[in-house]
């Protein structure tokens, strides 16, 4: 029996890491090319260049679900979930995690602190209820943005229209969200199968808001108190993401959640810390499978 990496990037260095770690657990790390996987459920069936795959043979699966066709990178995995493949995360924790309005919603029912946060479908009302509740400045994410991206900061009224309607008009979903003012700091946490794998002190480049390594952000290792890691493995939990990276945000004496990522790198987080992330989560993978 092998396991399996499903990708739209299967270059990235992550990859290399779980068959390399794979290996020191006496297992072959399949690593597959979404972009290259058909899948269909009727009859159910994985093609890969049009060669059906032995899904058989694949006891568990990690899904990497980014920004590259994530419906039917989705699509692919749904199909080895319908094979018995068991998955690190679920196709519809990872659509709701993927959504920062779903993730909002589930965080809100639990009780879990996070940024007040609006959404609408017209530009002009929503940017007149965000003035009258949030008021400036504030910051405008699409609803599926990673990394920074899609993420603006808006000072004033003005600024805020301008974001609005540029977004509507490339067909983007948007929310607006309370800016914490956290002097560019954030803290990252993996969190696998309730437990804290690794944490990460995040500050922003000079000039720059956004505490994401992929925007320069400097990282160091922290060491998390027993109420922010319960804070984050709650996050985890109530989207019923099983793998993922909890983003945390001071404002004022207390934490909130700011977002929780179903496909998190772990690059900057492992070189800073130390933690073990691939050979945990092959071990993970395992003892999916029922191989451990």
């Amino acid at each position: 029996m092998r396991v399996a990496v499903l990708t739209a990037r299967p270059d990235l260095p992550v990859c290399a890491e779980l068959e390399a770690a794979g290996r020191r657990a006496g297992v072959e790390v399949v690593v597959l090319d979404a972009l290259r996987a058909t899948g269909c459920v009727a009859p159910l069936e994985l093609l890969v260049r049009g060669e059906p795959l032995a899904l058989g043979a694949i006891a568990a699966v990690l899904p990497r679900v980014g920004n590259w066709r994530p419906g039917s990178v989705l699509a692919v995995l749904e199909t080895m979930r319908a094979a018995g493949v068991a998955s690190l995360n679920e196709p519809d924790a990872i659509r709701s995690g993927r959504d920062h309005w779903r993730t909002i919603v589930a965080l809100a029912a639990a009780g879990v602190p996070h940024p007040r946060t609006l959404a609408g479908a017209d530009p002009e009302a929503l940017a007149e209820s965000v003035a009258s509740t949030l008021g400036f400045p504030c910051v405008v994410k699409a609803r599926t943005s990673r990394q920074g991206l899609g993420v603006v900061l808006c000072e004033r009224r003005d600024q805020l229209d301008a974001t609005l309607d540029a977004l509507y008009r490339l067909g983007e979903e948007v929310v607006v969200q309370r800016f914490c003012r956290a002097d560019g700091i954030s803290r990252r946490v993996l969190v696998l199968d309730g437990e804290v794998l690794g944490a990460s002190e995040h500050r922003a480049a000079p000039g720059e808001f956004r505490s994401n390594a992929a925007r320069g952000a400097r990282v160091a290792p922290v060491t998390l108190g027993g109420e922010l890691a319960d804070l984050a493995v709650t996050a985890a939990a109530v989207t019923g993401l099983a793998f993922s990276g909890v983003d945390l945000l001071p404002d004022g004496d207390r934490w909130l959640v700011g977002e929780v990522n179903p496909s998190p790198g772990w690059r900057h987080l492992a070189a800073a810390t130390g933690a073990p992330v691939a050979d945990a989560l092959v071990a993970a993978l395992l003892r999916r499978g029922g191989l451990r």
